[in-house]
């Protein structure tokens, strides 16, 4: 009786500690998250992404390291009327948020934010609409009047990711906001990386990888335990199945 006092006592001092801890977290966005299986592999070999908390059936993008920042980078866009005048970031897919943009016709100049949603908003007089794809870097701005025959230069700073391991496919969420994609690690050096997806929405998630190159190729985390799991049952039999050693110490001769 004293012994399960005991173990209540124990399971309501844990629960009270970790009741304490949960309520002193700050909560996390309920808006993107992905897993990573396995979460160690090798360079040149498969991770798969899967993805909940997304936008439905919206286009996802998946970044590989470290982020980039990029300033000045200079786009002459392609359009025809009021717009809109549409190119694409040298660089992709994009951190929601970070997007900014100069325009310039010929002389007239407006700036323009991103909102974070896939949206840019412009400040100049003639500035209607802008959009920026953060999965393909296509970013675009809409006129109230007709430009087409003027000079326009669009002038973009943003942030990017080290490596655009998205497969060559596309990924595509379904109606629920998930998905389930493969990419392949870059050749990079042993460590710890960022896997990071994002949608065109702006949702974004990543978990950390950890690339190890003593990895074998083609043997992931889950083999490498069953193999272990099989090693662990067929050592156990074969002790099990050893013939008893009579011992003839004392035996009488």
């Amino acid at each position: 009786m004293q012994h399960k006092k005991k173990v209540y006592t124990i399971a309501i001092m844990v629960f009270l500690t970790l009741s304490m801890v949960l309520a002193v977290m700050p909560l996390a966005s309920a808006a993107g998250a992905i897993t990573l299986t396995p979460t160690a592999q090798a360079p040149s070999a498969s991770v798969s992404v899967s993805g909940t908390g997304f936008g439905a059936t919206t286009a996802v993008g998946v970044g590989f390291g470290a982020e980039v920042n990029v300033t000045g980078e200079d786009h002459t866009p392609t359009g025809t009327g009021t717009g809109p005048y549409t190119t694409r970031t040298n660089h992709y897919p994009i951190k929601p948020g970070s997007f900014s943009m100069h325009s310039d016709v010929s002389g007239t100049t407006s700036e323009w934010t991103d909102e974070g949603n896939g949206t840019i908003t412009g400040s100049g007089t003639y500035a209607v609409a802008g959009n920026v794809n953060y999965v393909t870097g296509v970013f675009s701005r809409s006129s109230t009047t007709d430009i087409s025959s003027y000079t326009i230069v669009f002038t973009a700073s943003y942030t990017y990711y080290q490596y655009n391991v998205t497969p060559a496919a596309g990924v595509t969420t379904l109606a629920s906001g998930t998905f389930t994609a493969s990419i392949t690690v870059p050749a990079v050096a042993n460590g710890n990386y960022n896997v990071t997806a994002i949608d065109t929405a702006g949702n974004r998630a990543f978990k950390n990888l950890t690339v190890d190159s003593t990895i074998p190729e083609g043997l992931t985390i889950g083999i490498m335990v069953s193999l272990s799991t099989v090693a662990v049952i067929v050592s156990t039999r074969y002790f099990r199945k050893r013939p008893k050693i009579e011992n003839y110490s004392s035996a009488k001769l």
